[in-house]
């Protein structure tokens, strides 16, 4: 028999207003388990599931870091092309004292 209990950790909204990602914990017979969840708003019926991801706890560490760098490759290509990070602070050149 699965029973299951489950609590919306985070949602993260998107610069798209009609989609978001929820990340969840589940807990299914004992184990516990990570969801993320692609979702998008429909008319007429609200929020829907698109694409549900389940992990594993000891895939978190690995997904942790491939997202970093994921972050950390994108944040610099931006930076190189000469644009603005997501919402954080820019790093600005000063002059050189010759």
């Amino acid at each position: 028999m699965q029973t299951g209990s489950g609590a919306i950790a985070k949602v993260f909204e998107s610069a798209c207003e009609d989609q978001k990602i929820e990340v969840a914990i589940e807990q299914r017979d004992g184990v516990s388990s990570v969801m993320l969840r692609h979702l998008t708003w429909t008319d007429g019926l609200g929020w829907c599931s698109q694409k549900t991801i389940r992990l594993q706890a000891d895939q978190l560490d690995d997904l942790h870091r491939a997202l970093t760098v994921a972050r950390y490759r994108i944040n610099q290509q931006q930076a190189d092309a000469g644009q603005k990070l997501g919402g954080r602070g820019q790093v600005i050149q000063l002059p050189t004292l010759d």
